[in-house]
């Protein structure tokens, strides 16, 4: 079948474009013709969004404003150098409009895409789709019920979801408000970089000094005492802080990758401190020795799952310090009873997808 996958392919950021080329792999390797779905996203609520992802000239003192002066030429530079890899790493997938004839099943997700951050993109409910939508790990983020009403479409949004043709989630958070909308069961399926081997994103990459890998995006950990406290935990171990992916003027190493050698740099990694989903994700999949800080206003609901459902809760760090980071780190993780975990995610998760695409094939 042709399958259309509609999901966040603009966003400059690793983990968005790893868990969509996660799912290209995955469909093609089942014998599927994967197609990324095009659309235009919708800034209502947060106008200013629009400038930051537009290449308008019209946009120049905006740019010159926000990135050049607030953020420096270093961290400027180095994400044009991040959006130009990532664009190209993804170039080579075909393409069509969300709103085509010519897919016979839409796979909406995964990743935040029924979150109302900058505004209501209303494709990811199902509006304007030709073909039987199904919704594969989708994350409301941080949007809940009230914020949905507070910006009147929880109702559009209610209605789009129920007459879906399949419904999952990623996490808990995102489960209850669908199964509140609907009335519908909501199996909770993983991500798509844990549902796909990972074998594609076998890049050769090298760094010749042990080193702690930081992967959070740069505009958190940022404050002086997380700072000094990851430096501090480095040089005591005998390693080089390497940011990987993201732009952090204070590690030893900034690298601009592209998602699929991002991937691989957690293979190497003594160790990695994340307050991403992907990054523990990676870590995960890559039997890396883990610490997670959880930002309550960016990931919580997502985090909090994962960890919960991995068993691994106990890589929380209250906060960065020396103290926590020691405690953590010093613990082994049991990637046995990890990866029994991950497997039978990973096959729950294969079987709601078969089986939605069965149906639409039938």
């Amino acid at each position: 079948m042709k399958i259309g996958i509609l999901t966040h392919y603009k966003a400059n950021n690793q983990g968005a474009v790893l868990q969509l080329l996660s799912m290209v792999h995955f469909l093609a390797d089942l014998g599927h013709e994967p197609v990324l779905l095009c659309y235009e996203d919708d800034y209502s609520f947060q106008p200013d969004e629009k400038k930051r992802y537009s290449t308008s000239l019209l946009h120049f003192g905006f740019y010159l404003r926000e990135y050049l002066l607030k953020k420096g030429f270093g961290l400027t530079l180095f994400n044009t150098r991040k959006a130009l890899t990532l664009k190209k790493e993804l170039s080579g997938l075909n393409r069509l409009s969300f709103d085509t004839h010519d897919v016979d099943a839409i796979i909406v997700g995964s990743d935040e895409v029924f979150s109302i951050d900058c505004g209501c993109d209303r494709m990811m409910y199902g509006y304007g789709l030709h073909a039987p939508a199904i919704a594969y790990a989708p994350s409301f983020g941080l949007s809940t019920s009230e914020l949905l009403k507070e910006f009147k479409v929880y109702d559009l949004i209610k209605d789009g979801l129920s007459k879906m043709y399949r419904l999952s989630a990623r996490d808990v958070h995102t489960q209850a408000l669908i199964q509140e909308m609907t009335g519908r069961e909501i199996p909770l399926v993983c991500d798509p970089v844990i549902l796909y081997s990972g074998e594609a994103f076998d890049v050769p990459v090298k760094i010749r000094q042990k080193y702690m890998l930081v992967y959070s995006y740069d505009r958190n950990m940022v404050e002086k005492s997380e700072i000094d406290a990851v430096r501090a935990y480095a040089k005591k171990h005998g390693l080089i802080t390497v940011s990987c992916g993201s732009y952090h003027k204070w590690c030893d190493k900034n690298i601009v990758c592209s998602a699929e050698a991002w991937y691989s740099y957690f293979k190497d990694a003594s160790c990695v401190l994340t307050d991403t989903f992907h990054g523990s994700v990676v870590a995960m999949k890559n039997h890396c020795s883990l610490a997670v800080f959880i930002r309550q206003s960016i990931n919580a609901n997502k985090l909090h799952s994962l960890l919960d459902e991995t068993n691994l809760s106990q890589r929380l760090l209250p906060q960065i310090s020396v103290d926590h980071l020691e405690r953590v780190f010093s613990e082994s993780i049991d990637y046995n009873d990890v990866d029994k975990r991950i497997d039978q995610m990973r096959e729950n998760s294969k079987a709601y997808l078969l089986s939605a695409l069965d149906g639409v094939g039938k």
